[in-house]
């Protein structure tokens, strides 16, 4: 899992795309099962959105997947009823009680024990803040990552940057703690465009951020470009409590039924959503391990 498959695929011709891309994904299937992981530095800047791309992807594409968590406020459950939660401890009560954040994450490691030796795939959702602090102390205090290699089940970091400034640095302070605690996981940088892309006058506190922050950490590094979507596309099916497959795979009538709009509206709207995976879920899957029917990995 280096860099050199996406070096290929770049490379490579539209058939070729393919067939590097479904070579890569049987190979990640031969070798084990698979934890991905989703984080970023604060809330709202596509960690959520991103696990449930993996986790849609994962589904459409008739992978066995497994589904968790981290945060005091989860969404996830929503979706996948099968999604277990875990609630991070608070500042205090991690004082009061040291072991505190290692008890909490008891059925991550049972969840991880049930896809060990199978293709199954783990997709963890962690929350910012102190969900984000309790699960990198429970990394490093479980030795979490000796445990994943022992199981022979490879770990993946798809870590959220946005162009924001303070975003960059924080993810960038991320990738460094993550690397400490957790030395087998390989990360993947999510180049979130929704906030714009990342141009930055030169001189300026964004642009040295990225050369001095960004830049490095994506050498030499598989990373995924995740484009904006259509203005106002997904925020109506993401209200009806839609997952992206159901968004697609509706038929129009009961879409009309739904969302409460024309044919010719939800038409454009299932349209939107449609070309935004046909480049987000090859992408993604080449990193992840899945491959969907009509979506080839030649973007």
């Amino acid at each position: 899992m280096t860099d050199k498959t996406t070096l290929a695929i770049q490379s490579a011709s539209r058939a070729g795309k393919k067939a590097t891309v479904t070579a890569h994904i049987e190979a990640m299937k031969a070798t084990g099962s698979v934890v991905v992981y989703t984080l970023g530095p604060k809330g709202g800047i596509g960690k959520s959105l991103t696990g449930r791309l993996v986790i849609d992807g994962l589904q459409a594409a008739n992978r066995t997947v497994r589904i968790a968590q981290v945060d005091r406020a989860p969404t996830l459950p929503l979706l996948y009823p099968e999604a277990i939660t875990i609630e991070a401890p608070g500042a205090e009560e991690m004082r009061s009680d040291p072991l505190a954040a290692v008890r909490v994450f008891e059925p991550l490691e049972e969840m991880v024990l049930s896809i060990a030796k199978t293709d199954a795939v783990g997709v963890i959702d962690i929350g910012a803040g102190q969900n984000q602090r309790a699960f990198l102390n429970f990394v490093a205090r479980g030795k979490f990552d000796r445990f994943l290699t022992g199981l022979d089940i490879q770990p993946i970091a798809l870590i959220l940057i946005t162009a924001d400034p303070s975003s960059m640095a924080q993810s960038a302070n991320l990738v460094e703690e993550l690397q400490l605690v957790h030395p087998t996981a390989e990360i993947v940088p999510i180049v979130n465009l929704r906030d714009g892309r990342f141009n930055f006058l030169s001189g300026t506190p964004a642009h040295k951020i990225y050369m001095d922050r960004i830049v490095p950490l994506m050498k030499e590094r598989r990373r995924v470009t995740l484009p904006s979507i259509a203005a106002g596309a997904w925020p109506l099916f993401e209200a009806a409590g839609m997952t992206f497959t159901e968004a697609v795979m509706a038929n129009e009538t009961a879409l009309v039924e739904k969302l409460g709009m024309s044919r010719l509206m939800v038409t454009a709207l299932q349209g939107d959503v449609s070309e935004f995976l046909a480049v987000v879920w090859p992408r993604l899957g080449a990193v992840t391990g899945f491959a969907v029917e009509g979506f080839d990995g030649s973007r």
